[in-house]
């Protein structure tokens, strides 16, 4: 029925997978969990533990591969029809959740995706973080919202998705920040039934300042790789969109000049202050038209 799959480097995953096993096994329905250690130099699961159950199995690689790499070698091993990821540095917000992704295969049969949104915890000591707050203003949108551009909201570290549809679908890209927007690509691309629903996880793993900026950075490096290999087009990406909008408009150049002269102004606000998100958004367009 069920393979419950979480990559995982370096973080500890062992009360995520209590919490799972404990939802699951309260469904009676068949199921595992794969923990898939990518090559981590810390403990993210007491391998003790494995002993205690045949449902939980640790599945570790001997060289750093990636999230994504480290996914579809997680597909490979399980034996399940439908797969549900959870990212590592994730946590169900209520006590329905794997309830709830059963009760959406049910009720859409002819759907092959599901993605159930990110949430962030009120108690949160740090909300000054710039993580925290684009995760709040950006991220955590209903379903309903997010249904509004579907292709755009597309977060995988909460997915339930049919083993078969995966295959289908998972490409292989060199590992780096910002790749859920070619795994949308290619849900358009193949014209997959997918659905958005209120199903969240609390996303605890608020990077600092410094190394969010570094992932926006690389992510923006990213999606403009994607764009000129054809594999997004606007509906996946706002940056795309933008892109287009200011080049039809000669502007383009303009913006390069601009951020050039105003990126290292940009990035120490970005890192000291609780500056508004559109400079943010600012240095993220820079770093896509860069190029």
């Amino acid at each position: 029925m069920l393979s419950i799959l979480i990559p995982t480097h370096n973080f500890n995953v062992e009360k995520l997978v209590v919490e799972l096993h404990n939802q699951a096994s309260s469904c009676n329905i068949d199921f595992e969990i794969i923990i898939g250690d990518d090559f981590s130099n810390k403990m993210v699961y007491d391998s003790s533990e494995l002993i205690k159950t045949d449902q939980i199995q640790l599945h570790r690689v001997e060289s750093c591969v990636g999230r994504t790499e480290m996914r579809k070698q997680l597909s490979l091993k399980a034996k399940f029809s439908w797969i549900l990821y959870v990212d590592a540095d994730m946590i169900p917000e209520g006590k329905k959740y794997i309830p709830n992704y059963l009760n959406s295969i049910q009720n859409n049969p002819d759907k092959k995706i599901f993605f159930g949104g990110y949430s962030y915890p009120k108690q949160y000591s740090d909300k000054s973080r710039l993580r925290f707050r684009y995760g709040i203003k950006r991220e955590f949108k209903s379903a309903l919202k997010r249904e509004i551009k579907p292709y755009r909201n597309i977060y995988s570290g909460n997915m339930l998705i049919s083993r078969e549809t995966f295959k289908l679908i998972n490409i292989s890209l060199k590992n780096s920040y910002g790749l859920d927007l070619a795994f949308s690509g290619q849900i358009e691309y193949h014209k997959i039934p997918f659905k958005h629903i209120d199903n969240y996880t609390f996303h605890m793993g608020i990077d600092n300042n410094n190394n969010f900026l570094l992932k926006t950075k690389n992510a923006s490096i990213t999606i403009r790789k994607l764009y000129d290999q054809n594999l997004i087009n606007s509906k996946q990406s706002k940056l795309v969109w933008t892109y287009k909008l200011l080049k039809k408009l000669h502007l383009v150049k303009i913006v390069k000049l601009k951020g050039k002269l105003l990126s290292p102004l940009i990035y120490w606000m970005l890192i000291n202050f609780r500056v508004p998100l559109i400079t943010l958004d600012f240095y993220k367009f820079y770093h896509f038209c860069k190029k």
